[in-house]
């Protein structure tokens, strides 16, 4: 593919994640600060993790550029108002580098033995948190709530973003969120299909593409040639295809090379192996074949990465987003975000 450069769009930006040690927030962000990733996210499990936004507040002073992204949070264990009033602080001290991630659940959830939030629950306490983040009174029922400690001060709002996988999600990401992290895998067919989703509901909510920024979680991993990336991304699809898996999701209308995985990963998704630290090949795993984690990964060396993500340039997203082991990010960051920059320089 040949890259081509388009001063009119909005620059790309690259993020990176991932489960961390207690108290090396500061130390991880500060490094990818230094690998030029534009934002660093901080994984939320409060069994695998210490809190994240603790974390983030660490972070801001090590580093000076790097946005601070947490979560993503989730409603089932975090109150709205809780959420608003711990991520704010991080905006005021960072100088307006903070952005809230939010999601109907996933790994926090499952560890405290719940389920993802319901959609209409979700979309519900999105637009609380919003309302607290604009600075804007809360009703419930005959109480009225606003992050009191906040007033008088100067700030931009927290963009929040809501990373999402199923048709309905994506519809409220698209009508409350002003970021969108897709997390339906790498295929750009796949891609198109939630982009679709996404313009029909900013349409009806009287938004536009301007108004939201769109990106993608991806299985990516970072080899020497396309035989060996193909078998290093296979196990490192089950994490990300299990939320397509959620209950609520309509698996008869996934393609049928997602269907049979999603399918099986809905009832037998194991939790025990949801950590970077998971043996390769395990039960989560093994419903994955090479076949799929081709086609809903990107695995191969750094020419083949930039061509595939660069599809999905084309298509309109603004961000990408990836869990990658150390010398494998210091490969991404070197050898295949710079030529995909030039997409947006």
């Amino acid at each position: 593919m040949a890259l081509r450069g388009d001063s009119s769009l909005r620059p790309l930006e690259f993020g990176t994640t991932g489960f961390y040690p207690p108290f090396t927030g500061a130390e991880m962000a500060r490094r990818s600060e230094e690998l030029g990733f534009d934002f660093q996210m901080f994984s939320e499990n409060h069994t695998r993790v210490p809190d994240c936004l603790g974390e983030m507040r660490d972070a801001v002073h090590s580093t000076d550029r790097i946005k601070l992204l947490c979560g993503p949070l989730t409603f089932v264990t975090r109150n709205p108002g809780v959420i608003a009033s711990g991520i704010l602080p991080i905006q005021l001290l960072s100088g307006g580098r903070a952005i809230c991630g939010v999601a109907s659940g996933d790994s926090a959830v499952a560890v405290v033995g719940k389920r993802p939030q319901h959609i209409n629950e979700l979309e519900r306490d999105l637009g609380i948190l919003r309302s607290y983040l604009h600075q804007k009174d809360v009703t419930f029922g005959e109480l009225t709530s606003r992050l009191e400690w906040a007033a008088g001060l100067a700030f931009d709002p927290v963009p929040i973003q809501m990373v999402c996988s199923g048709p309905r999600a994506i519809t409220v990401a698209a009508r409350l969120a002003d970021r969108i992290g897709l997390s339906v895998g790498a295929n750009p067919d796949r891609i198109t299909w939630a982009l679709k989703i996404i313009d029909e509901a900013l349409g009806e909510a009287g938004r536009s593409r301007d108004d939201v920024r769109i990106g993608a979680f991806l299985p990516v991993a970072i080899t020497t040639d396309r035989a060996t990336g193909r078998e290093a991304i296979r196990p490192r699809t089950a994490g990300w295809a299990h939320m397509s898996s959620f209950k609520g999701n309509d698996l008869s209308q996934q393609p049928e090379i997602m269907r049979r995985v999603t399918s099986v990963l809905r009832d037998t998704y194991d939790y025990r192996y949801h950590h970077p630290g998971a043996p390769a090949q395990n039960p989560n795993t093994a419903a994955c074949d090479e076949e799929f984690g081709d086609w809903f990964g990107i695995g191969g060396p750094p020419s083949y990465v930039v061509d595939r993500i660069g599809e999905l340039v084309e298509l309109g997203l603004d961000f990408f987003v990836t869990a990658l082991p150390p010398a494998e990010r210091e490969e991404f960051a070197g050898e295949v975000m710079p030529p995909l920059r030039i997409l947006r320089s």
